[in-house]
């Protein structure tokens, strides 16, 4: 395996040929008492009565004797053998039954912990969702405020989104550009991320949304990816900049997409002449995609199956939302079922998002060490390891975390570390990628200006 997230595990060498990925149970030969066959009486018809056979000699007697001495002889160490596989067979259940009594192959249940609730309600809802025609205003609310036990205010985030589509609007108007314009509402959206802006005869300003530097990736609270912090604070990093976009293009009527790569999300949106462009929005810049495939850490095998770069449909956009709940879920509270079957969902969705099968490979990796545990089993150490051998679920357990990381690689991901990720984004600020966001900057002069009547 080649992700430095993955815990190594050594793979059994067994000669257990049944096992496979999937969940086997295992089929015993039918034994029971063994057959012992007819043996023929020679000297007796039919009938009971005694005959005479004038042909038989001595010899012959004395050679039958012997044949039927040898036949007993054979069924008396058949029987022995079958007995002996019986034993063996009814020890082997005997410990399996054994196992199922004591291990336990789940993880403990998470569902009696206070606020899980909130989680488990949105996924009913969500499951109910039109997976093209949802709104991701309202998706991503509810995701944000399961977190928070549903006490963010909803009537207040829907104002406040309502109230900026109307500033980016009434500004497109002031500065002439045309509102039916895709191309003029994605500038004027990015313009907002990146620029001041103020409205004629008002006082008020909107100041560019800043990039979080501090716990920009939520390993000690959660709720920095959030929009609802975003709006709050004004900064914000690769998740909630790009949702944010997502929700005020929606609200302007504009059509944007969300795209992934290492490490990052960024917004892609396509021009009236079926160009596409690159949103940066953590710098505010424009970038060029041969800057994003240039940052090391993306693999031909990524590109092949399309992992990034792409444009999410709102499909695989519904199955990143599920990604969002297991994510939030499990920092809130931990691993358990619950979050294997959402991140399964998202999967569902979008087999090859990558965010979802990272998640369901660490899960996997997680109920791994917690039966190893119950088994005093470290699989960290290969001669210990070898011990699972007597355990067919166990194995059957292995083989699936093995076959997800496995899947991760086959798909192109390759692990991109923080520091490698923080040096590529300050690289946008270099001499050459400011001139190349100046140079689109120019190309949308034209483009976002209505056409005055002469």
């Amino acid at each position: 395996m080649k992700n430095a997230i993955k815990i190594i595990l050594v793979t059994l060498v067994l000669s257990y040929s049944c096992f496979t990925h999937s969940q086997i149970i295992p089929v015993f030969p039918t034994t029971g008492n063994p057959q012992i066959p007819q043996v023929q009486h020679y000297g007796y018809s039919n009938a009971g009565s005694p005959v005479t056979n004038p042909k038989y000699q001595i010899n012959d007697l004395e050679r039958e004797s012997q044949r039927q001495q040898n036949q007993d002889e054979q069924i008396k160490r058949e029987f022995e053998q079958n007995e002996k596989q019986r034993k063996e067979i009814l020890s082997q259940v005997e410990s399996d039954i054994n196992e199922l009594s004591v291990v336990n192959y789940n993880l403990p249940s998470l569902s009696n912990q206070k606020g899980t609730k909130y989680y488990r309600d949105v996924y009913d809802k969500m499951l109910a969702l039109n997976i093209e025609n949802y709104s991701v205003k309202d998706l991503n609310f509810q995701i944000e405020n399961a977190y928070f036990e549903n006490k963010l205010d909803k009537a207040e985030f829907d104002k406040t989104i309502k109230q900026t589509g109307k500033f980016i609007i009434a500004k497109m108007k002031e500065l002439n550009y045309d509102t039916n314009s895709n191309t003029a509402k994605n500038f004027m959206l990015f313009e907002f991320f990146s620029q001041t802006l103020q409205l004629k005869g008002f006082k008020e300003k909107h100041f560019p949304l800043k990039y979080d530097f501090e716990d920009n990736w939520g390993r000690k609270d959660w709720s920095k990816m959030f929009v609802t912090k975003l709006l709050r604070t004004g900064t914000g990093q690769c998740h909630s900049m790009p949702f944010l976009y997502l929700i005020l293009a929606e609200e302007i009527g504009a059509k944007a997409y969300l795209s992934f790569s290492p490490n990052h999300s960024y917004i892609k949106f396509q021009d009236e002449k079926s160009k596409w462009y690159n949103l940066e929005l953590t710098n505010g810049m424009f970038t060029v995609s041969s800057f994003i495939l240039n940052n090391g850490f993306i693999r031909a095998e990524a590109m092949q199956n399309k992992i990034y770069m792409q444009n999410l449909s709102k499909q695989e956009l519904l199955s990143q939302f599920y990604t969002d709940l297991a994510l939030g879920y499990l920092h809130r509270f931990g691993y358990d079922d619950f979050v294997e079957k959402v991140a399964n969902k998202a999967l569902e969705l979008y087999p090859k998002n990558i965010n979802a099968n990272m998640v369901k490979a660490n899960y996997n990796t997680v109920r791994f060490k917690y039966v190893m545990k119950q088994l005093g089993i470290n699989p960290e150490k290969k001669q210990e390891l070898q011990q699972i051998k007597n355990y067919p679920q166990a194995i059957v357990l292995l083989n699936e975390t093995n076959g997800q990381y496995q899947k991760i690689d086959d798909l192109g991901f390759q692990l991109m570390p923080a520091e490698a990720y923080e040096k590529w984004l300050g690289s946008l600020k270099e001499a050459k990628n400011k001139q190349e966001n100046e140079t689109f900057k120019k190309q949308f002069k034209g483009l976002v200006i209505k056409k005055t009547k002469g």
